[in-house]
């Protein structure tokens, strides 16, 4: 079941739509903050807004071993429809001129946002919903949803874990862009990715890679002196790689776009954390070296969804015709 809740409404069901930015809702706190980050996302991007709201009924079994979701009670379709008029005039107050849509689904969360996701230009989901806790992990719906969604992702952390103060790891302001870099073909589409987030937004781009000096197999002939050249060499090499993905990654439009290298010796992850404290936006390859397509998320975004404190989006190459 669906509505239009705006008179700024965009068409839908019809191969022309544009795609839009598509949010779940779910009345927690959480997903307000994500409802905000995706009505700023839209209609910077000059996109509609769908706010997604999953009643999650349970199935049960029909004849010809078939099942059937349960029908929703009247309290609980009264209070989706409560829910999302709210969701609507918050948005509107605050964006008047954006197009929304909502949308009410038997379905759980997860699989209403996937579906969603496949005629999306981004999906938006907070980190936890009413059944979080004040943790350090994802919700079910953000890691299902982040994985598996065919387009962007950017999963947005509650206000509690929200970083405060405006300046990240080396002093940029929070309008930074950081993103990580492995040498991984999804590493270039959230290069890429990034690169258009800091070009739209007027913000400077820090580009993030880690490395390390493989420990040698035979440690009797390893010296403190030939590990500081190692070092040494490496670092070297390692800054001029990611200097050279990002000459090559830019465009006429992202072409004024200040980039600061970081190249260190770090664990991915921590690096991407460190360098991602009070920035605007962490973007991430949804796998990273030696993935492949059934693959979850790689490690390294996996660990940066959990724990960071700004929003983070998993970048994926949009489909053709898509919006953003």
């Amino acid at each position: 079941m669906s509505s239009d809740s705006s008179p700024n409404a965009r068409p839908t069901g019809t191969a022309a739509a544009p795609a839009e930015v598509v949010v779940g809702v779910d009345g927690s706190l959480g997903s307000r903050t994500a409802l905000d980050w995706a009505a700023g996302a839209a209609a910077d991007r000059g996109l509609g807004l769908v706010v997604l709201h999953a009643l999650n009924m349970p199935l049960f079994a029909v004849p010809l071993g078939r099942t059937a979701r349960m029908t929703p009670s009247q309290e609980t379709a009264d209070h989706a429809a409560r829910l999302l008029k709210e969701a609507v005039a918050h948005v509107v107050s605050e964006h008047p001129e954006l197009g929304v849509r909502t949308e009410v689904t038997s379905l759980e969360a997860s699989r209403a946002l996937l579906a969603a996701a496949r005629t999306a230009a981004m999906v938006v989901v907070g980190s936890r919903g009413l059944g979080g806790v004040a943790s350090a992990f994802l919700g079910a719906v953000s890691i299902r949803v982040s994985a598996h969604a065919p387009c962007p992702v950017a999963v947005v952390p509650e206000p509690a874990h929200a970083e405060q103060g405006g300046r990240g790891a080396a002093g940029e302001d929070r309008r930074s862009v950081v993103v990580g870099l492995d040498g991984s073909d999804d590493a270039k589409v959230a290069l890429r990715t990034a690169f258009a987030e800091a070009a739209r937004t007027g913000a400077p781009l820090v580009a993030v890679h880690a490395w390390s000096v493989p420990a040698p197999v035979d440690a009797a002939p390893f010296s403190a002196a030939g590990y500081a050249a190692d070092r040494e060499d490496t670092a070297a090499r390692a800054d001029k790689y990611v200097r050279t993905l990002v000459e090559e990654a830019r465009t006429t439009e992202t072409d004024g776009v200040p980039v600061r290298v970081v190249a260190v010796e770090d664990h991915p992850a921590h690096a991407l954390l460190a360098e991602g404290r009070g920035a605007a936006l962490i973007v991430v390859g949804s796998r990273g070296r030696g993935g492949f397509a059934g693959l979850l998320l790689g490690s390294v975004s996996q660990a940066v969804l959990h724990h960071t404190a700004v929003p983070v989006l998993v970048a994926r190459p949009l489909p053709e015709g898509a919006g953003g």
